[in-house]
């Protein structure tokens, strides 16, 4: 019976340091693998990849992997990059428009008035927007007009001459048909006077009691700014060169009538209607 308890303590005290020699033992691999770094194995982490069949990892699925997104990862920047540049020179253009053309007035008391001309040059930007086929193109022109007047009183004759200088600042939005390479515009004028000068006067016809003519300068005034709207064709000789046929008419009264004295103007209304001719060089 002795010899029996002996044997079971004898085993018990062999498992329990079995159990402790087990623990130490996964301690220090523990150990080992935190702090230690662990032997290379394979020829992974020396050399590189360039792509090629002669490298040294050619056959590498990883490597081949790895190195095919990184090439594909560079290419994307680079033509994302590429592509906003020139879509940028695509949607923008800048230039130069020369214009030509005639003009009149419209509105009450404005018969007398006859064709005028009119000549200007300026700036031109064309911006591409929501698609390739609509743009907005501002414009800032400086432009000189004459206007003619004569006017039959039967006794006498009434003529008078108006000359403005001014910037006009058409704001259009283009529509473009591709296939035709035609154009079509409407938009909002606007004309701010620099400086303007009139003439008025009243010729007696012969055969008449008295003979003689009357001059007088500035009795009529044209306003600072008159407002429009204006409708433009045009067709598209090249990429950078356009030509186009505008029509203006504005809302607003060009005569000054607070500063207006001649009888014969009083009341009128001048409503400017013009039309020109223009090419633009675009860059």
């Amino acid at each position: 019976m002795p010899l029996k308890k002996s044997c079971i303590l004898a085993s018990m005290i062999f498992a329990l340091s079995m159990s402790a020699f087990a623990q130490s033992s996964s301690d220090d691999d523990d150990w080992l693998s935190a702090d230690s770094p662990k032997p290379a194995t394979s020829e992974k982490s020396t050399g590189s990849y360039d792509g090629t069949s002669d490298s040294e990892f050619a056959n590498d699925e990883e490597y081949a992997s790895a190195y095919a997104r990184y090439k594909t990862q560079t290419t994307s920047r680079s033509e994302i990059s590429k592509q906003r540049k020139e879509g940028f020179s695509q949607s923008v253009f800048v230039g130069a428009r020369v214009q030509g053309g005639f003009n009149t007035f419209l509105g009450s008391n404005s018969d007398g008035w006859g064709a005028g001309w009119n000549a200007g040059a300026g700036l031109i930007i064309k911006i591409s927007m929501f698609t390739k086929n609509f743009s907005l193109v501002p414009e800032l022109t400086f432009n000189y007009r004459h206007y003619g007047y004569e006017k039959d009183m039967e006794v006498y004759t009434n003529k008078a001459k108006l000359n403005i200088m001014l910037f006009e600042l058409p704001i259009m939005f283009r529509y473009t048909f591709d296939q035709y390479d035609f154009f079509a515009a409407a938009g909002l004028h606007l004309g701010l006077k620099l400086m303007g000068d009139t003439e008025f006067s009243s010729e007696v016809k012969e055969g008449t009691s008295s003979n003689g003519t009357s001059k007088s300068s500035n009795t009529f005034v044209s306003t600072n700014m008159e407002v429009g709207l204006a409708l433009e064709g045009g067709y598209m000789l090249t990429r950078n060169v356009h030509v186009n046929l505008r029509v203006v008419q504005c809302f607003t009264n060009l005569l000054n009538q607070g500063l207006t004295v001649e009888q014969s103007f009083t009341n009128s209304t001048l409503l400017t209607f013009y039309t020109n001719l223009g090419i633009s060089f675009l860059f």
